[in-house]
């Protein structure tokens, strides 16, 4: 991706730019900028091209008295306008701040007439883009090596509010140094962000300001919350995105490599990458570790700073370098374990672990009672099916007795429902409303300014904001909010078996409205979008109940056992019955909860609501966004008859799945 500073010559290496040294850069147009090479600007004459992208040049300069070198970046006058020229020299003053050895240094910035230029350390050596093609897997030590300096460059930077967001092995270069080997500096912090800081919570003031929604980066190497251009970057995006490099250094791969964007965004959003030591069965598992750790979906289970990633890392190679001694030969018992026999459990690049098991007891000879495992299996089964009525029970009964735990909805969202639905709500009144909320203010800002709504003026206040989005639309937001606060759960256990509902239920929200479309009722995709939210979202309800109630009676001495078999296979008999309850309790009409709730097609009623979100969702389960894992026949069938009963052709059919999950994908991260 095209950035002001992304020249991958950046520096330049000994010998000037190789072929490979600007791709995918647009050509500078033709004028007075190209021919600037013997000219003199300010102590430096231009001696040659370095490289060149759509923003300007990097020149070799060598000062005019003293014969010293430097890399002299140019900025396109073509396109130098102001909000350019402040993102351009932001750069320069983010690494002046800094001064750390790992970073490239600038010496100089200035105007020379219509040219804004920065000069910067000359460098030889190569970057490790150009030693990953030579190389395709360093060894260990000199990836430690050179990782320690990244980390420490980039600490430095988040010490001082700065965030690079644009981390590639094109961005590190290793400069040749006769004492030092693989000496690391850090380039190009062009498109870098700053935040406020943690300690002093100051915040340093630039000339300009990146839009929410704004994908800037490589693609490759992007963290999630880049691709789906969330405004709160924050560190963390550059502890994903060495991750990846880091990955790739151990492979000799990237993670994720789609063949669009569309596709890589997907993959860092939603997939998990494949564990590095099964790529490289050669690393330890400390090393992977370290690796995933880094490569987490979600900011708060990444690494927290740079150091606490160096100081893993540190633990990873050590272990390496102080391997234990070999695993005795199966079968070899250890002095002092008795009769206890060592087994091997091998795992790809570590030496065999010993886990200690028992002799197993000899069979018993004659009549005797069934044998302890079986006496316990049967125990176990009648345990479970004692769990799974008692629990069904105790969740109908709350739910008849109105004693089950639902959410309620917030007042604030209430109050515009209510208002739209009565055709009262107006842009300022909304604004009113939503303005006393802190949190639900900044989810609607939040949304108005992403890439589902997108606008070359951001929107700056409340009012303007809603009118991006319009009253149908700002209702659509609030009940995604409300429903993805819900998905999400409450608790660790439902969090993780639920983490995929929210892209799932927005997949069948989003086809619900463009099936109405394409059979040519557009007027009804509006309460089909907001009937398909509600898909799914009796699941955590009722996990988060049975694990409460396991608790209690647990507590109680009474015996539950609820495993993951139990506590799902419960969770699909009820769930629907909690969809409705919620619903009820929401005020929301009855015919959402009927289409959100049916098991089965209605032949009669032809091109309902209905009907529409039952083949939505299997029609989402068949495009790949599934939650939870269903069986393709069932799925399959579902779907066929589907297509039978709304008539749905295979024109609608290509349309409708057309790119659908890389969207999905995109907007689950957007909205709600």
């Amino acid at each position: 991706m095209a950035t002001l500073a992304g020249l991958t010559a950046i520096s330049g290496r000994a010998g000037g730019p190789g072929p490979d040294d600007v791709h995918d850069e647009p050509s500078i147009p033709a004028g007075p900028f190209d021919s600037l090479v013997g000219q003199t600007i300010g102590s430096y004459r231009l001696v040659r091209v370095l490289g060149a992208g759509g923003m300007g040049r990097v020149y070799l300069g060598e000062h005019t008295l003293i014969g010293r070198k430097a890399a002299v970046k140019v900025l396109n006058p073509n396109i130098a306008d102001a909000d350019v020229v402040s993102r351009f020299f932001t750069e320069a003053r983010a690494v002046n701040d800094i001064r750390h050895p790992n970073i490239v240094e600038v010496t100089d910035i200035g105007e020379y007439g219509p040219l804004h230029c920065i000069m910067m350390e000359y460098l030889e050596g190569e970057t490790l883009a150009d030693r990953l093609r030579r190389v395709r897997v360093p060894d260990v030590t000199a990836t430690a090596r050179i990782m320690r300096q990244c980390m420490s460059a980039l600490d430095a930077a988040h010490a001082r509010s700065l965030v690079h967001r644009d981390i590639k092995p094109e961005n590190i270069f290793l400069r040749d140094h006769p004492d030092y080997p693989d000496f690391v500096k850090l380039l190009d912090f062009g498109i870098a962000k700053l935040t406020t800081n943690a300690n002093t919570g100051a915040r340093a003031v630039v000339g300009h300001q990146t839009k929410t929604g704004a994908v800037l980066g490589t693609p490759a190497y992007m963290s999630p919350e880049q691709c789906l251009g969330e405004g709160n970057i924050d560190l963390r995006s550059d502890v994903y995105s060495l991750g990846v490099v880091l990955y790739q250094m151990v492979t000799g791969q990237v993670p994720f490599d789609g063949d669009s964007l569309g596709r890589l965004i997907v993959c860092h959003v939603q997939e998990a990458p494949l564990p590095p030591i099964a790529v490289n069965p050669g690393i330890s598992r400390a090393l992977n570790d370290v690796v995933l750790r880094a490569l987490q979906k979600r900011p708060q289970d990444r690494f927290s700073t740079m150091k606490e990633m160096r100081e893993a890392l540190d633990l990873a190679v050590g272990a390496v370098a102080s391997r234990r001694v070999p695993t005795p030969i199966f079968g070899l018992r250890p002095p002092g374990a008795g009769n206890a026999t060592l087994l091997p459990q091998n795992t790809p690049g570590e030496n065999a672990t010993a886990v200690l098991r028992p002799p197993a007891r000899p069979p018993a000879r004659g009549l005797s009672p069934a044998p302890v495992e079986v006496r316990h299996e049967l125990s176990s089964r009648a345990i479970v099916v004692d769990s799974t009525d008692r629990m069904k029970s105790l969740l109908f009964k709350r739910l008849e007795e109105d004693q089950f735990p639902l959410p309620a909805l917030p007042p604030a969202t209430v109050d515009c429902i209510e208002r739209a639905e009565s055709g009262k709500l107006t842009f300022p009144e909304a604004a009113l409303i939503l303005g006393q909320v802190p949190w639900l203010r900044s989810r609607i800002m939040k949304l108005a300014n992403s890439a589902a709504f997108p606008s070359l003026m951001p929107a700056t206040t409340v009012e303007q904001a809603v009118a991006r989005l319009g009253i149908q639309g700002l209702v659509e937001a609030l009940l995604e909010i409300a429903v993805r606060e819900i998905l999400d759960g409450r608790t660790p256990r439902v969090r993780e078996a639920m983490r995929r509902m929210w892209p799932h239920s927005l997949g069948v929200a989003m086809l619900s409205a463009e099936i109405c479309e394409a059979l040519g009722q557009p007027q009804d995709g509006h309460h089909a979008h907001l009937a398909g939210l509600f898909i799914q979202v009796g699941r955590p309800l009722a996990g988060a109940f049975l694990l409460d109630a396991e608790q209690q009676l647990q507590r109680q001495g009474e015996r539950v056992v609820m495993t993951d078999p139990l506590w799902f296979g419960i969770i699909e008999n009820t769930y629907r019955a909690c969809t409705r309850a919620l619903l009820r309790e929401w005020r929301l009409p009855d015919s959402f909860a009927e289409a959100a709730t049916a098991t089965a097609y209605d032949a009669a009623e032809g091109r309902s609501r209905k009907n529409i979100l039952r083949f939505a969702e299997a029609l989402c389960h068949r495009l790949g966004v599934t939650f939870p894992g269903r069986n393709p026949t069932d799925v399959e069938r579902t779907f066929q008859e589907g297509r039978t009963v709304l008539g749905i052709d295979d024109r609608s059919l290509r349309q409708l799945g057309h790119s659908f999950r890389e969207r999905v994908t995109v907007m689950a991260g957007i909205r709600g």
